[in-house]
C-alpha cells in the first residue's frame, strides 16, 4: 500500500532534497509501542537509508542503532510506503528552507525483546538532539502524537506523518 501526502500538489525538481527512509512500529509483548523523542519531536524508530542500502538492511541497522536490538527478517513486516512532498522543510544542517521529497517505508514488528541501551549506536546528530527511546502504552502514544510539535524544527511534518501511521495501525490492528 502507498500513501501520498502532498497537500500543495508539488512536483519535485533538481533543487529538491530527495530522501529514502525506513521506520518501524515496534510493539512489545505488553502491547506497548516504541517511540523516540528527538529534538522535542516524537518519531517512530528508524531513519535514512544509506547510499546503495536496501530497505531491509536499513531498517535492521537503524533499529540496532536506536534500540540496541537485532531483529530477524521473519520479525519485520512491511506495512506501507509513505511519500511526502514539502516545500517548506528546514534542512537542519544548514538551517535553510529546502523543499523535500521523501519516501518512507514503514514496518511492523511484534517482539518480546527489550531496548538494550548498552548496545545502542546513536549518531552524533541524534545525541545532539537528546535522543531518547522507550516503550509506552497505546493511550500514552496516542496522547503524545495528538500533541502539537509545531514549535520544534519540522515538527508539524512529523505530527502529520505520525497521525497517518497510527490511523493505519489502528485500522489494521486486528490483522497485525
Amino acid at each position: 500500500m502507498k500513501i501520498v501526502i502532498n497537500p500543495k500538489n508539488l512536483t519535485p525538481n533538481d533543487k529538491w532534497m530527495e530522501m529514502r527512509k525506513v521506520r518501524a512500529v515496534v510493539v512489545n509483548d505488553l502491547d506497548y509501542y516504541a517511540i523516540s523523542i528527538e529534538g522535542g519531536k516524537c518519531i517512530f524508530p528508524g531513519g535514512k537509508c544509506e547510499a546503495g542500502e536496501d530497505k531491509i538492511t536499513a531498517i535492521k541497522r537503524e533499529l540496532q542503532e536506536e534500540m540496541g536490538i537485532t531483529f530477524d527478517l521473519s520479525e519485520i513486516h512491511e506495512l506501507f510506503e509513505l511519500e511526502t512532498f514539502y516545500d517548506d522543510m528546514i534542512d537542519y544542517r544548514s538551517g535553510s528552507v529546502k523543499p523535500r521529497h521523501t519516501i518512507t517505508t514503514y514496518y511492523y514488528i511484534k517482539t518480546n525483546k527489550h531496548i538494550n541501551f548498552d548496545n545502542m549506536n546513536l549518531t552524533e546528530g541524534e545525541k545532539s538532539l537528546n535522543f531518547k527511546i522507550s516503550f509506552v502504552p497505546k493511550d500514552k502514544l496516542l496522547e503524545m502524537i495528538r500533541e502539537s510539535h509545531e514549535e520544534f524544527e519540522n515538527g508539524k511534518f512529523f505530527d502529520e506523518e505520525n497521525k497517518t501511521v497510527m490511523n493505519i495501525v489502528l485500522e489494521r490492528e486486528k490483522e497485525l
